[in-house]
């Protein structure tokens, strides 16, 4: 009973001090304390404020004109930002510097002595409450930072990626801010040098993509560099030129041939390497032949990346993309029956198949859709329970299997009957086309 009481004495206390003004949580600085410290008399205090009331309003307008401030120095940097190389070193990137982290200390702590007020007025002189006053900050920086972050994504050729735009980057960037701040001034060495920087970088790249046109510029080398895994990509220059090698002679073969029909002799042969090398670079014939869709991603990015226009949607894209999947499937049957083979193997041992799940991620067709299902579920069109991932795995998978089954059938068919009957299932009532 003691610690319950002890407890509710706590909880009461705490209780009280956020109950406080602004103004309150000042009282601790009195008149003659602070007059000391600036070397002023008195009446110099009261000359220019009639009562303490009026010094704590002055407190906090001065937390808003520093906040301003910095928001428009934070806008300039972000104005200077051209390329992505920029983005490396300057505008966004400085901010995570120790220097201007623990330049901002004054600025987080009245922030936060604010936000502990919020339900407050300020002090008897105005109708201000601290939440009032943040949302007068928040409401400059994002009017601000949003228009400036549009500025820069198209500057850099990139746009939002879907259900993301410019006001969440700035959410996301300012949580940043505020998180590192935090956690510097508890224990500098908590944050290490470059930490904000990184993280900056990281989250614009992954909350952004190269616009639609410029994806038609992807190669296969930058598109390897991105898609084959680090264990391969750690192999010599060598290596990673002989599987690029078998990977281009083997493709043809798979044209008009099924998997079961190509040896790994006859792969050897077309890539003018050993029998042993084929194993070594890929293990068996179906992920080689897997491995021709590679070639085929830029293509099918290209489509899934275009701007979407008003008179389309994110349903029509994603039958874009698997129209295009499905064509070159018919043209190249083996490459899908061997993707389909890899998926079985994956399946089969559960995700323990190295083979298979280098090969998966490699050739990684369901992220084309993920934006595009995400924006459904932005829209609220999506059943809350259905996986985006999952769902995009399985319209993949039962249109190649369609496919392989009955080649010869329109693609509109195959498109309509399989893949709309799997997304009509995971749609909401009131989804549109």
């Amino acid at each position: 009973m003691a610690g319950d009481r002890r407890r509710q004495l706590v909880d009461t206390g705490i209780e009280l001090v956020m109950r406080q003004r602004f103004q309150d949580v000042l009282a601790s600085v009195d008149t003659r304390s602070l007059t000391e410290a600036a070397g002023v008399t008195t009446g110099s205090f009261f000359h220019h404020f009639a009562n303490r009331g009026q010094f704590a309003d002055a407190v906090a307008g001065r937390f808003e004109e520093v906040w301003r401030a910095a928001v428009d120095a934070f806008v300039a940097e972000i104005d200077a930002v051209t390329t992505e190389e920029d983005l490396d070193v300057r505008a966004l990137v400085r901010r995570g510097d120790r220097e201007s982290i623990e330049s901002q200390e004054v600025q987080g702590y009245l922030f936060h002595l604010l936000w502990l007020t919020r339900d407050r007025p300020v002090s008897e002189d105005t109708g201000d409450t601290g939440a009032e006053v943040l949302q007068r900050s928040h409401r400059y920086l994002f009017e601000s930072v949003v228009p400036a972050y549009r500025r820069m994504v198209a500057a850099m050729g990139r746009e939002m990626m879907p259900p993301f735009d410019e006001h969440d980057l700035a959410v996301t960037m300012s949580a940043l801010v505020d998180g590192i701040q935090m956690c510097q001034q508890v224990d500098p060495a908590l944050v290490r040098d470059g930490l904000f920087a990184d993280l900056v970088a990281s989250t614009f790249v992954a909350l952004t993509r190269p616009r639609g046109e410029r994806a038609e510029g992807v190669d296969l080398a930058s598109l390897e560099a991105r898609l084959v895994p680090s264990s391969l990509r750690r192999r010599s220059t060598g290596e990673r030129e002989t599987w690029r090698q078998i990977a281009d002679a083997a493709a043809p073969l798979f044209d008009d041939r099924a998997v079961s029909d190509v040896k790994v002799a006859d792969i050897a042969d077309a890539a003018g390497v050993s029998t042993s090398t084929v194993y070594h670079q890929f293990g068996r014939v179906s992920a080689v032949a897997a491995c021709g869709w590679v070639q085929h991603l830029p293509e099918l990015e290209a489509i899934a990346t275009r701007p979407i226009t008003a008179e389309e949607g994110p349903i029509v894209r994603m039958e874009q993309v698997l129209s295009r999947f499905v064509e070159l499937g018919i043209e190249h049957r083996g490459a899908l029956e061997g993707l389909m083979i890899e998926v079985l193997h994956s399946a089969r041992r559960e995700g323990e198949d190295e083979i298979a799940t280098r090969l998966l991620a490699t050739v990684s067709l369901p992220e084309l859709l993920i934006p595009h299902i995400r924006e459904l579920r932005t829209r609220g069109w999506l059943r809350r329970r259905v996986g985006s991932h999952a769902l995009a795995r399985a319209a993949l998978q039962i249109v190649a299997m369609r496919t392989l089954a009955t080649p010869h059938d329109p693609v509109e068919r195959i498109i309509d009957d399989t893949f709309g009957l799997v997304l009509e299932g995971a749609l909401t009532g009131g989804a549109g086309r």
